[in-house]
């Protein structure tokens, strides 16, 4: 949609910092396209994605995350008594409004390794650690210098497993896929997600809330979900077995046998099931059937 529009001077402003660059723009346009104006700035949802926000001239990356609407200039005088508080409102009707528009950068290099989305929407990333210890018994160890000598019983070294969490939050989501997060809350990765390798990333859950999305092409407000996914990636590392170098995630336990015999393996059930069952974690990304 096209509409006229003045940019005031002084406008844009531009900041440039730690979070990438932020901008905001000052424009004039009709008072009557002020709603119109905020619809195409932050975009539409529709049942099957709608259009993402505007972005910033010349900065794809930079896109328009909020509007604020006045009067450009205001009538000196009253417009003479009110009286239905709910229903009466200063008329700026052929004069002109402000929008002072605010943009943030979306940085792509974040999103090369993301799950892809609709263009309608908007991941964000923000990563922490935690980790676990294992206690290691001694049995199933030697000393290096001479596998002779015994290792003594109350020689329990300790493990720690570093534990990388991965905080995804999906903005602008219409039709969240709730029977995905279902399937995939306490399952691992059943195959390479985010470059990791399979089974070593847990799903433990996501948080979901309502977010304001936009006007949508009657100027109604739409609502949206802002879901935020949260992935543990346990990968240990260090110890080979005859192949090599291996990865060892979340199914695998330390399997104890007299030295040099000790190793990493998978525990399963009676039926080969092991503890945690794999998924599809693209799912999780993708709008439901019914969006």
């Amino acid at each position: 949609m096209t509409m006229l529009f003045k940019e005031l001077a002084g406008s844009p402003t531009e900041t440039y910092g730690a979070e990438g660059m932020r901008a905001q723009r000052r424009l004039l346009c009709a008072y009557e396209d002020r709603l119109a104006a905020v619809a195409v700035l932050l975009g539409q949802s529709s049942a099957f994605g709608g259009q993402p926000p505007a972005p910033y001239p010349g900065r794809p990356t930079a896109i328009a995350v909020e509007v604020q609407v006045e009067p450009f200039e205001k009538r000196p005088d009253d417009q003479g008594e009110f009286f239905d508080l709910t229903a009466d409102l200063n008329n700026y009707s052929n004069q002109f409004a402000q929008l002072v528009v605010s943009y943030e950068m979306i940085d792509p290099a974040i999103r090369l390794k993301l799950p892809k989305v609709h263009k309608s929407t908007i991941l964000s990333y923000r990563m922490d650690f935690g980790g676990e210890y294992i206690r290691l018994p001694g049995q199933g160890l030697q000393w290096q210098s001479d596998p002779t000598i015994p290792v003594p019983p109350d020689v329990v070294p300790t493990l720690r497993i570093p534990v990388v969490e991965h905080h995804v939050t999906w903005h602008r989501v219409l039709d969240p896929p709730w029977e995905a997060i279902r399937a995939c809350a306490g399952a691992v990765n059943d195959a390479d997600f985010m470059g990791a390798a399979a089974e070593t990333v847990l799903c433990d859950g996501a948080k979901a809330s309502r977010e304001f999305t936009g006007l949508g092409s009657f100027l109604e407000p739409q609502f949206g979900w802002r879901i935020t996914y949260v992935f543990r990636e346990k990968a240990i590392k260090g110890l080979e077995d005859g192949d090599g170098p291996t990865t060892y995630g979340w199914n695998h336990s330390y399997r104890d046998l007299p030295a040099p015999r000790s190793c990493w393996d998978k525990l399963v059930d009676r039926n080969g099931n092991t503890l945690y069952k794999t998924a599809d974690f693209n799912t999780l990304f993708q709008f439901t059937a019914t969006g």
